[in-house]
Order: C-alpha cells, then sequence, then structure tokens
C-alpha cells in the first residue's frame, strides 16, 4: 500500500473502503462502530435506529454496507434492516453484519427462525461476531445492552 511519506510499504486496507457504508444500530451499536470506523476512516458512518432511517443517499454508488450491532439475539432487528435495504435501497449492494455477540441459537435453527435460514433468501450477506454465545439474556428498559453499555442503567 502507499504508505504516507510516498513509498510502498507493506500493509493491508479494506477494498473499495470510500464506496463503503457503516450503519451503527443505535444504540447498542454505536460503540463498536466507531470502533470499525476506526479501523475503516475513509468509509461513510450513519447511525440509524430503525431501518428508514437508512436513505438512498447513504448506499448510493456504494459497493458494502456494514451494519453493526453489540448483540444480535433473534436477529429479528437484523433481517428487517437488510429486508428494507434490499427491498427499498439497493437490492445488490453486499452486506456485511458485524456483531459482538451473536446467540447460538439464532444461527444453529434451534429457535424455530433461524437467522441462517432467513438471510439465505438474501445473496452477498456475511455475519462477522467476535463471540458466539450459548447463554441468553434479553434486558429490558433497565438492563439493556445499551444502558449496560452507556453506564446509564440507573436512568432507565
Amino acid at each position: 500500500i502507499q504508505h504516507v511519506l510516498g513509498r510502498e510499504t507493506r500493509g493491508y486496507q479494506l477494498r473499495h473502503e470510500k464506496k463503503t457504508t457503516i450503519v451503527a444500530l443505535m444504540r447498542g451499536g454505536e460503540p463498536m462502530a466507531f470502533g470499525v470506523n476506526d479501523a475503516f476512516p475513509h468509509a461513510m458512518f450513519v447511525h440509524a435506529k430503525d431501518p428508514q432511517d437508512v436513505n438512498m443517499h447513504h448506499l448510493e454508488g456504494q459497493l458494502t454496507l456494514i451494519l453493526v450491532d453489540s448483540v444480535i439475539n433473534t436477529g429479528k432487528s437484523i433481517v428487517e434492516f437488510i429486508g428494507y435495504i434490499r427491498n427499498h435501497i439497493h437490492a445488490t449492494i453486499h452486506i456485511v453484519v458485524v456483531a459482538g455477540v451473536v446467540q447460538a441459537k439464532c444461527v444453529t435453527g434451534d429457535d424455530g427462525g433461524s437467522l441462517i435460514r432467513q438471510l439465505t433468501s438474501f445473496a452477498r450477506v456475511h455475519i462477522v461476531a467476535l463471540r458466539l454465545s450459548e447463554t441468553s439474556f434479553v434486558g429490558s428498559r433497565q438492563t439493556d445492552t445499551g444502558n449496560r453499555l452507556f453506564n446509564t442503567t440507573h436512568l432507565a
């Protein structure tokens, strides 16, 4: 790759980084999405609480979309985001889902609505997870992942 001093050096970079959009699924996905953006600083960065928060201008001319969330429990919100993007914005963009933790049952089919089974209906979708978990914890309000990540459990 090109070194900042103008010479060639050994290194790695994301192919088509400038044609990549990183979407932080709010609010729990934001810290990890900032880390992904640190690794790919030339990518566009978008915050989205709902699928409709991702607009045409976020993906126009882009080749890759990285959806980032801290935890995938059932995969329902991921499927909603991908379905909305595929059906309303960009039918062919390469989508990479990045998560800190993915519940094993949603990728093995043990939950009846397997995330993997649902995602096979979409082409060019991949999942990257730091950890696969056999244990399940679904918080509500005070113990929600976002509240735990931002130390705001006392405010809920």
